[in-house]
């Protein structure tokens, strides 16, 4: 038998106190005496109370909710809502989640989180056309996470690509590689500036001839099928840049797999350092984001967009963090005479 869902009322009955001083204690007001505010907090513990946050907003004259729109499946956007958990902890604020997949669009994504009445909208690597964003942005406060916008009506954060693919590009320079290969993700968001970032530092740094591109992936599979043409038609570059840190583990296991050896034949660099990529034997150089930092300063917009002191009225702003280049076993001096992947 289902039991019955603690009330409000529960609580006060049996702490002994009124419904009043109960709400008083949740909503962490002032009005209840310590010794009360801890009595009631244990109670509740004890029966199981769990507040109703959907009938809280309700109540409220202003939304209690950030909503939040992401992809499924992308280590990238899971490590950005981590930060986002802990940015809002400690606010009025409660997350609301809404996801895109192989099934569901992303405009239908943003319709449910417009539908909850969330006062504002965080969307992390949105695909959508500029334009389609900056309606939205005209109704309800907008910030994108991990995609610049020009729209005057939109917050946004993002990680310098350009910073960082200098120091990637730089670090296998001053190792002495003078050929290296890109990994692009042109369907990602922010695939497309990646790709430019590279294009553009390889020929700031006189890697024009050395410098390919070629079309990579999102996934593992994908980096390990890359890897094992490059294999067999003999050409495997000296380093590889993946666009992404599944992109690299693929290349990684691909090469390795073939007997090709990394770093000591091929130097292998990801994007993004994602903790939840990180594998005990193998520890790939990567370019990092702060995932914590982008998620810190999309929730501090959202808020500064919903103070009643500032207001929609607030000018919307850009934000670019560095990247870091974190240096580990995937990355070593160019091994002259030899072709990597030959005989």
């Amino acid at each position: 038998m289902v039991r019955r869902r603690p009330t409000m009322r529960d609580v006060a009955r049996e702490a002994g106190v009124s419904q009043s001083l109960v709400s008083i204690v949740f909503r962490d007001a002032p009005g209840a005496g310590e010794q009360t505010r801890e009595r009631v907090l244990e109670v509740a513990r004890r029966l199981g109370y769990v507040r109703d946050e959907s009938a809280r907003s309700l109540r409220s004259t202003r939304p209690l909710s950030i909503g939040v729109c992401f992809r499924l499946g992308r280590p990238f956007h899971d490590a950005v809502l981590e930060g986002l958990y802990r940015a809002v902890a400690g606010t009025p604020y409660r997350l609301v989640l809404s996801a895109v997949s192989g099934s569901r669009a992303e405009e239908a994504a943003l319709d449910d989180l417009e539908a909850c009445r969330c006062g504002a909208l965080l969307v992390i690597g949105s695909l959508l056309e500029e334009s389609e964003l900056s309606v939205r942005a005209r109704r309800i406060p907008l910030v994108s996470v991990a995609r610049r916008c020009d729209s005057a009506e939109i917050d946004w954060v993002v990680s310098d690509d350009e910073g960082g693919m200098d120091r990637a590009v730089a670090h296998l320079q001053g190792l002495g590689h003078e050929s290296v290969t890109y990994l692009s993700c042109p369907g990602a968001s922010g695939g497309e500036n990646r790709e430019r970032a590279f294009r553009k530092v390889a020929q700031r740094l006189g890697l024009v001839g050395g410098a390919q591109v070629r079309v990579g992936g999102e996934s593992e599979e994908e980096g390990v099928r890359i890897a094992e043409e490059m294999v067999a038609a003999g050409n495997v570059p000296s380093a590889i840049i993946a666009s992404n840190d599944s992109l690299a583990l693929g290349v990684l296991g691909g090469l390795l797999r073939h007997g090709v050896g990394v770093p000591e034949r091929v130097s292998v660099i990801g994007m993004d350092d994602l903790k939840a990529l990180h594998r005990p034997r193998v520890k790939v150089t990567s370019l990092c984001q702060d995932t914590s930092r982008l998620a810190d300063l999309a929730i501090g917009r959202a808020l500064r967009r919903l103070s009643p002191a500032e207001g929609r009225g607030t000018r919307p702003r850009g934000t670019i963090l560095p990247m870091s280049l974190e240096v580990r076993d995937t990355t070593g001096p160019a091994t002259l005479g030899k072709r990597p992947g030959g005989a």
